[in-house]
């Protein structure tokens, strides 16, 4: 049976000390309590026998009185009478109070009331027949009530016995009840003694043992003492011989093994030498056996041998310097580590060992074993290492000559891009303007020519642009440009792309855009590019009279899950597919389809998978590359479905990433959400308009109408939305639709004027709707019907007082290459620029010196002075520190580069992106921008 603890005992032995001490109270209280009841019960007796005795006392005086009355006739013998009746009656209720719990008593107390209204009654009569005169002999008055007065005596005889027997009956009880108490107080008092005593003797035995447990702990935190002390020092050195040297002095200074020899196994010669000793005498044997005596045994073993009884001879002597000592015992400790035989640990101990020092001794010997063996790797570690940094060192050197190949090749694709790029611009953009007539008039033949010049050199360019993005993204050097991207918009951009090509050989294209899609957060240039080199592979590998039709819609993660390898398949999954919605954006068509074969080689760099085909259609077959690695630089992935002569179908997920803080919402999440957000590439100062169209084409038209010529747009799509917009944005002006979900136009129209803050701004109607006098009326600035031309609504703008900057200002061009200078110029002047030309970035920086233009149209690659070195010059100036700088460049411009011309320069164009409208339409918005920080 298990002991109970010492705390729970004396818990359990004070609770029934407390109990018998409380029994003792309670006992000793019911005592009194009874003793103090007897007593009155005792004197309750005593009392009713007095008041029977004085009762009767009264009696036999009335009894006196009255004879003393008969004899002399006297009335005051009468009155004593009386007085004395009346106090035996007095008593009499006494005595009816004094025994109201004893039925008995009451019943004599009755009697004896009767027999004195009885003797009343004769007082009564002899007095009245003494008044009335009549004689009675003295005898016989005397004689009167004798009987009567006999009956009294017996009546209070009788009580005071009654009396007496119920005080005899109560003594019993009372003494009974003495001897159960005092039996009581024995057993408790008794039973309280032995309690303290087996309390006593048992937290007598519980102190002992807490010392002897006190004493064990003391032993056990000596021994993890010593036990920290050794993994301290082997986790302090890295030397074998120091480890041991440490481990012999640590079981010394626990003063149980002043001796300790320790000797190492060597498997190959099966020898065990004595490599380290503390206190042994120089005489102890360098070499043993691996099977000679105790040492090997316990080697051979792994087992530890302990002795106390050996013969003085037998065994290692205690060495103090003045003369060796005899030890009282002997261990050997195997020292082992996974079963790997590494020595002996042999201790001569000053006195016998208990159970738990040997104990000790062997942890002791486990932990040298783990410490020998991790001491054994370090040194294999630490020749391993110096072979790996030797290796490292012929590595480095390699990775140098990478990473300089790596840099020759970024600068090769930079360089390579501007050289390229160059020529091709100054090609397209002079047959563009000798096209556009802007050097003179040119016959037919002429336009002929020219127009094959500047589609070639398109054609050229974009395939040149192929080649460089292809190496931008196997350099690393394509980053994304993430913003809000509107799918729908995207659509509409491919299909303006390629509708020309379509429509010319009868291809019909269809477009599905799901309802309520809104915008992602992604690159929209890159998505653009992606989806038009889809779209324009479908149209060149259509047949006439073919179809190609485009769809976007937002799936689950579980439409990809479900994606399957197949024989008319081949599918490149996105490499995470953690996010839960993807865009899906699918082109098909009706074209000459592709083989099994043909799908496995699909996707490879410069690869046609037919090169019949290649004189057919032409390209460099980069384009499908194109895709798949825009598609992975978006996280995304691809799969394309074939079946020859019927045609190919290929579907790009890109992970639907929701733009910061909200961004646009869907285009049919009502009035209360829906709008499409500011254009990110305008600056804040431009003017505002807010366009209210339901119509996504029609108010894509007016945003690339106005966006050009350096007009911010809000477009909202329904009127709820943009009575609330107008009073939050508070736009400059605002083009209005009249045919408009919910709310119309008209009454849009009339609710802005009547706001307090928006009646202000000016308002032109562009709807299909010809009632222009129901707008003026209503407070338009101007209506228009549609269709409506740029130059009309530019010039209802201006009408309401809206115009963006055109022309008038000075353009500083700064290029090397001559003809790109030229080419600027050309176009700027067109649109009523005043230029200025300098062929290099010192000349750019002379003439700063001596004028100061409006402007800087700056190329970033040029020789000497770059076009960084201009920027940092002109920030450094106070006079040029605000000139707006627009970068016009063939460079290929890396995020380090973006990062360093970040808020320096209002705009970069790549001059592969380079349309001359765009060029204009920047400039317009820095000159609008300068005009507004500088009136």
């Amino acid at each position: 049976m298990k002991p109970v603890p010492v705390r729970q005992f004396t818990l359990f032995g004070l609770g029934i000390a407390a109990c018998a001490v409380i029994a003792l109270a309670v006992a000793t209280w019911q005592y009194t309590q009874q003793t103090l009841r007897a007593v009155a019960f005792v004197g309750h007796t005593q009392e009713v026998i007095a008041a029977l005795g004085a009762a009767e006392a009264q009696l036999f005086r009335a009894e006196a009185s009255q004879r003393s009355y008969l004899v002399d006739l006297r009335s005051e013998f009468a009155r004593q009478r009386d007085s004395a009746i009346a106090e035996v009656q007095r008593t009499l209720d006494a005595l009816a109070a004094l025994t109201a719990d004893n039925a008995g008593q009451q019943r004599r107390i009755v009697a004896l009331r009767g027999l004195v209204e009885r003797r009343v009654e004769s007082y009564a009569a002899l007095q009245s027949q003494l008044a009335s005169g009549v004689e009675m002999p003295a005898a016989a008055l005397l004689d009167e009530g004798a009987d009567l007065r006999g009956e009294f005596r017996p009546a209070f005889a009788e009580m005071v016995a009654e009396e007496r027997r119920l005080l005899g009956e109560r003594q019993a009880v009372e003494g009974r009840r003495t001897d159960s108490a005092q039996a009581t107080f024995v057993s408790l008092v008794a039973g309280l003694v032995v309690l303290l005593a087996v309390m006593f003797w048992r937290l007598q035995a519980d102190w002992r043992a807490r010392q002897s447990a006190e004493t064990a702990a003391a032993d056990e935190r000596g021994f993890d003492a010593a036990h920290a002390r050794v993994l301290t020092l082997y986790n302090a050195t890295n030397d074998r011989r120091e480890a041991l040297d440490g481990t012999l002095a640590l079981l010394a200074d626990t003063g149980l093994f002043p001796a300790a020899v320790f000797y190492e196994h060597h498997e190959l010669g099966g020898q065990l030498l004595n490599v380290a000793a503390r206190g042994a005498p120089a005489d102890a044997k360098p070499v043993l056996r691996s099977d000679e005596g105790l040492v090997g045994a316990a080697l051979r073993d792994g087992a530890m041998r302990y002795l106390e009884s050996f013969d003085a001879g037998a065994a290692m002597r205690i060495e103090t310097g003045l003369a060796a000592l005899q030890p009282a015992a002997m261990l050997f400790a195997p020292v082992l580590h996974q079963r790997k035989q590494l020595g002996v640990l042999v201790l001569a101990a000053a006195r016998r060992l208990r159970e738990r020092e040997r104990e000790f001794v062997e942890r002791i010997a486990a932990q040298l074993g783990v410490a020998l063996h991790n001491l054994g790797q370090l040194e294999d570690l630490s020749q391993l290492a110096q072979r790996l940094q030797e290796s490292a060192e012929e590595i480095h050197q390699k990775n140098a000559l990478l990473e300089r190949g790596s840099r020759m090749k970024s600068e090769f694709v930079a360089n390579m891009s501007h050289e390229l790029r160059t020529p091709l611009n100054a090609v397209i953009g002079f047959s563009e303007i000798l096209r556009d007539g802007l050097a003179g008039e040119l016959n037919a033949e002429q336009k002929e020519y020219v127009g094959d010049i500047h589609d070639s050199g398109k054609h050229l360019l974009l395939l040149i642009n192929d080649v460089l993005d292809l190496s931008k993204i196997e350099a690393g050097q394509m980053t994304l440009e993430l913003g809000p991207v509107m799918p729908a918009e995207l659509v509409a951009s491919g299909m303006a792309v390629v509708r020309d090509k379509a429509a010319l050989r009868r291809i019909r294209l269809s477009e599905t855009v799901m309802p309520g899609l809104g915008a992602l957060c992604a690159d929209a240039r890159k998505l653009k590019q992606l989806l038009y080199n889809l779209m324009s592979n479908a149209v060149k590998f259509t047949p006439d009279g073919g179809h190609v039709g485009v769809s976007l819609a937002r799936v689950e993660r579980s439409r990809l899950d479900a994606v399957r390898e197949a024989d008319d398949a081949r599918v490149f999954l996105p490499a995470d597919l953690t996010p839960s919605q993807w865009l899906e954006i699918e082109v098909s068509d009706t074209g000459i389809g592709i083989t099994p074969a043909g799908l496995r080689e699909l996707f490879q760099p410069f690869v046609q998978i037919d090169s019949s085909l290649s004189r057919k259609f032409a390209g460099t077959g980069l384009g499908l590359t194109m895709v798949k690695r825009l598609a992975e630089l978006h996280g995304g992935g691809l799969m394309t479905r074939s079946t020859p002569n019927e045609g190919t179908r290929f579907t790009v997920w890109i992970p639907w990433r929701e733009l910061a803080g909200g961004g646009i919402a869907p285009s049919d999440a009502g009035a209360g959400a829906e709008r499409a957000s500011i254009a990110p590439e305008v600056n804040d100062e431009a003017p505002l308009v807010l366009v209210i169209e339901d119509d996504a084409r029609a108010a894509s038209l007016i945003q690339l109408q106005l966006r050009e010529q350096g007009f911010r747009i809000e477009v909202v799509r329904h009127a709820e939305a943009g009575l609330r917009r107008a009073a939050e944005l508070q736009p400059q002006a605002i083009v209005l639709d009249i045919i408009l979900p919910g709310m119309d136009g008209w009454d849009l129209l009339a609710r802005l004027k009547e706001g307090e803050a928006t009646r202000h701004i000016p308002v032109v109607i562009v709807s299909i709707t010809d009632e222009p006098q129901r707008g003026f009326a209503l407070g338009a600035s101007q209506v228009l019907m549609k269709p409506v031309a740029k130059d009309e609504l530019l010039a209802a703008l201006a009408a309401a007082g809206l115009a963006p900057y055109n022309g008038g200002g000075r353009v500083l061009v700064v290029d090397d290459d001559p003809k790109a200078v030229t080419l600027v110029c050309k176009h700027l002047e067109s649109a009523g620029f005043t230029t200025l030309c300098a062929y290099g970035g010192q000349q750019a920086l002379e003439l700063l010196a001596s004028q100061r233009p409006d402007l800087l149209v700056l190329d970033l690659m040029m020789p000497h002075v770059s076009g960084f070195d201009v920027i940092e010059a002109l920030a450094r100036r106070g006079d040029t520190a605000e000139l707006p700088i627009v970068v016009l460049t063939a460079k290929l411009v890396t995020a380090h580069d973006r990062e360093q011309l970040h808020g320096r320069v209002q705009r970069i164009i790549e001059k592969a992106e380079f349309q001359p409208a765009s060029l204009l339409a920047e400039v317009r918005r820095a000159m609008a921008r300068a005009r507004v920080h500088h009136p």
